[in-house]
């Protein structure tokens, strides 16, 4: 059996995109199983389960300074400064959205 990667598999985020994943996740994982997220996500964006996954782990590495999730090295600057700019906003605390990644 082939599996067939989905059509944006291999196209870098943009910071767009990044916010844009911060906060349907942030919407949705409240009401939802992550799966769920992941998988309705990825079908939204064209992008596979396991890139939103990816995504996850590393958001969550990003705000736990990598003691979770990604190694540092896997970090993008795109990640980096959405996770700042979601901080900064004052919505949502670093506690709770660890918890909630």
């Amino acid at each position: 059996m082939t599996t067939k990667k989905a059509i944006r598999h291999y196209e870098p985020w943009s910071i767009d995109e990044a916010r844009e994943f911060l906060n349907y996740y942030l919407s949705n994982i409240k009401l939802r199983d992550e799966k769920v997220i992941f998988d309705q996500y990825a079908s939204q964006v064209g992008r596979t389960h396991d890139a939103i996954s990816f995504r996850q782990k590393e958001v969550l590495s990003i705000l736990t300074e990598g003691e979770s999730g990604l190694q540092k090295s896997k970090w993008t600057k795109e990640f980096i400064q959405a996770v700042d700019e979601k901080l900064a906003e004052g919505t949502v605390s670093k506690n709770m959205m660890i918890n909630l990644f």
